[in-house]
């Protein structure tokens, strides 16, 4: 386990800016809202004549950390090209049906020439093909998934024969299906602003209500579900069509929960409700559940999603129930405050020791974390069977602006509350349920990328409702009292080496910060935003590591001298996307689980010219060493081995061997598989599996980038192809 992910819930959720950040009562009161005009330099002072026309001083006048108001993400999407009622568009390239005794396939139809398109691009082709082998296999009503296989599936296995119901073995990745059906929207967003066609709106709302559904199933305003599933009785069918758990109590854990009335529940498959197929004309009875305690990460998915996806949706009632969730979530975070921490020495004497040295890497101007005195968390609480009678399942009025609960350090029993608070938010399957447990905590005041998620999150409320409540809490709360524009700019001050990071922390991240940048206009909060962009996240975390969504979201954004490695990017993307795809000779294959073995890797690394790099004495030293918080000691990861002359294998000083990484990201062909490639390891050398392609990727991580990236310019091939239904000339029976 790395050693950030091992951290006690303590360092994680006060002291560990794993995302990061600090502030500190020691540190300048003023803030970029106070120091900074529209452009982003050091405000002159104005003058102005006084009453008596002499001339005199005025007080200088900070402009306003945000904009009048918060733009939209898509400011043009294509117009329909079939307006005209011409041609039908249709949303699964190549799927068939029966039309007035006609068949009708699919097509691609090129807008310009007014034809079908007799040649594909071929990134266009390997895009329209992920996208229906998701659309038809890896997003059971709506949600998404990792399809399973019960055998082998070679690379150039026919779809007749992966896709064959009779070889679905089960599903995996369901726990994080609510991040990445966010980002399946995200991409399906783009594609209609793309096409502009009524099958890829229709595409786009239905992967909407989707999303939405997995807050409703569980009954809260704002609480969201990691995924709903039907609980079905031993000897039931699995089935590719549903998430199903199969057996009796013993397959349930403690983040399963009942829909409390699955009538009630918007958009829920009918099959919750009458039972699902046998497959012979009867249905098997299920109970309909949904799955909890969601994390950052997987709020991350919808958060993100519906400020881009708002402007575009013509339903009220969907947009209605959008700003619900997204302003009951932010209003239901409970704001803990601990005040006096330097007061503390025992807890002083810990954070300074704890960021002593090396682990803390800040830049000139940078809040000294050491010095924090005053931290705020933002904290959910978790729903859970301790507290279902109870638990408010209200929508709270307003932000959190005022503390539930106020901790000082200067107290005698300090560390007691403090345990008691680490308590909460333990996930721990072997303790009781707690009903004061908390499912996941925001830092802003420490932790950068939490900071950027708030921010994001207000800003998108804002936008949604035209609550001024909410640009006040933006303002005069995260600015001016909690500094996470600040905060923001420290996102990468503590970030462990490649050989024990979690690579996934990145990619949680630098989406918050890219949608609000997208919806900000000229304004002090922006160039700090901007500068998070380039200096923390491009410079410090993502430089290397060759991901196509974070370069398209850095390209996105358009030129601006803060953006300096912008020009570079451009010339990465198209080369990175046309990469990405099946194993080497079939790329428009699925991504699945293939065997990659590090020798095989390395040699073709070597013919291709990519070097290597090795760990240095220190870097292994801040993986190996781990730490001790409170008399909690966390063991470090062991990245070292006895030397076995494996390949792309490095000595170190005392004998022992370490595995060399990649020195930049690798071809996606080289990778190792994943569920989204640009949160994973890009570095690795290798991916050995037993079996070949038991596991398909759900391939947002092609979509999604890919259809950004024709939004915004950063590839062209394609333009003007969109599918409609084409006559075959053979007839069928309806």
């Amino acid at each position: 386990m790395p050693l950030r992910s091992a951290l006690p819930a303590l360092v994680v959720a006060l002291l560990t800016p794993a995302a990061c950040g600090g502030t500190s009562e020691s540190a300048t009161d003023t803030t970029a809202a106070d120091t900074l005009d529209d452009t982003g330099t050091e405000a002159d002072s104005a003058e102005t004549d006084s009453a008596d026309g002499d001339t005199a001083e005025a007080d200088t006048v900070s402009p306003p950390a945000l904009p009048d108001g918060i733009a939209p993400t898509i400011t043009t999407p294509a117009a329909d090209p079939f307006a005209a009622g011409q041609r039908e568009s249709c949303p699964i390239f190549e799927e068939t049906r029966c039309n007035a005794g006609a068949v009708e396939r699919c097509a691609v139809y090129d807008t310009g020439l007014h034809g079908w398109a007799e040649t594909l691009d071929p990134l266009l082709r390997r895009v329209l093909l992920y996208d229906r082998y998701f659309d038809l296999y890896t997003s059971a009503d709506g949600q998404t998934g990792e399809r399973q296989f019960d055998q082998a599936m070679p690379a150039d296995t026919d779809e007749a024969v992966w896709g064959d119901p009779a070889h679905f073995a089960g599903w995996a990745g369901e726990g994080d299906s609510a991040i990445w059906t966010g980002v399946a929207l995200i991409a399906d967003t783009y594609r209609y602003a793309v096409t502009g066609t009524e099958a890829d709106y229709a595409r786009m709302e239905r992967r909407l209500r989707t999303s939405l559904t997995m807050f409703d199933v569980t009954g809260v305003p704002g609480y969201l579900a990691r995924y709903h599933f039907l609980w079905a009785p031993a000897g039931s069918p699995q089935t590719d069509q549903h998430f199903v758990r199969v057996g009796g109590d013993e397959t349930l854990g403690r983040r399963d929960h009942a829909i409390e009335d699955p009538t009630a529940v918007p958009d829920l498959p009918a099959e919750y409700l009458t039972g699902y197929p046998d497959g012979a004309g009867g249905t098997f009875a299920a109970t309909p559940m949904w799955n909890g305690r969601p994390s950052i990460d997987q709020y991350s998915g919808p958060t993100v999603a519906y400020p881009i996806v708002w402007d575009l949706i013509r339903d009220d009632a969907l947009k209605a129930r959008m700003a619900e969730h997204m302003r009951c979530y932010l209003n239901r975070l409970q704001r803990i405050e601990i005040h006096h921490l330097q007061a503390n020495e025992t807890v002083r004497e810990l954070v300074t020791s704890y960021f002593a040295g090396d682990a803390l890497v800040l830049d000139p101007g940078d809040i000294d974390l050491t010095q924090t005195d005053d931290v705020v968390l933002f904290v959910l609480r978790e729903l859970n069977e301790t507290n279902k009678a109870t638990y408010d399942r209200s929508c709270p009025d307003g932000p959190p602006t005022t503390p539930a609960v106020v901790y000082d350090a200067a107290d005698e029993d300090f560390l007691a509350q403090l345990f008691g608070l680490v308590g909460d938010m333990q996930d721990d399957d072997t303790k009781p349920e707690r009903a004061a447990a908390i499912t996941h905590a925001y830092a802003p005041s420490l932790r950068g990328g939490d900071a950027g998620h708030l921010l994001q999150i207000a800003a998108a409320v804002w936008r949604m409702t035209g609550d001024d409540r909410y640009r006040a809490f933006i303002e005069d709360d995260l600015i001016a009292t909690i500094h996470a524009d600040e905060v923001a700019l420290t996102a990468q001050a503590f970030r462990l080496p490649d050989w024990c990071i979690s690579f996934y922390g990145d990619h949680i991240t630098y989406p918050a910060f890219w949608q609000l940048l997208t919806a900000l206009g000229e304004s002090p909060l922006r160039r700090t935003m901007l500068r998070v962009m380039d200096e923390e996240l491009w410079q410090k975390a993502l430089v290397s590591h060759r991901s196509a969504k974070f370069d398209v979201m850095y390209a996105s954004l358009g030129e601006d001298a803060t953006l300096a490695a912008r020009a570079q990017i451009l010339s990465d993307i198209p080369d990175i996307l046309a990469g990405f795809g099946g194993p080497e000779g079939h790329l428009d294959a699925p991504r699945r689980t293939y065997d990659l073995r590090r020798a095989d890797v390395a040699a073709a690394m070597d013919t291709a010219g990519l070097a290597t790099r090795c760990p240095t004495e220190a870097e292994r030293e801040r993986c190996e060493a781990g730490l001790t918080v409170l008399g909690v000691t966390v063991a470090g990861e062991d990245i070292s081995h006895t030397c076995d002359g494996r390949a792309a294998e490095c000595t170190m000083a005392d004998g022992m061997c370490t595995d060399a990484l990649a020195a930049e990201g690798l071809p996606v062909s080289l990778r190792e598989y994943a569920d989204f490639a640009w949160q994973r390891d890009p570095f690795a050398i290798g991916d050995p599996h037993g079996l070949d392609g038991t596991k398909q990727s759900p391939g947002r991580d092609l979509a999604e980038p890919y259809w950004m990236a024709r939004y915004y310019g950063l590839v062209s091939g394609g333009a003007g192809q969109v599918l409609a239904w084409k006559d075959t000339g053979e007839s069928c029976a309806e």
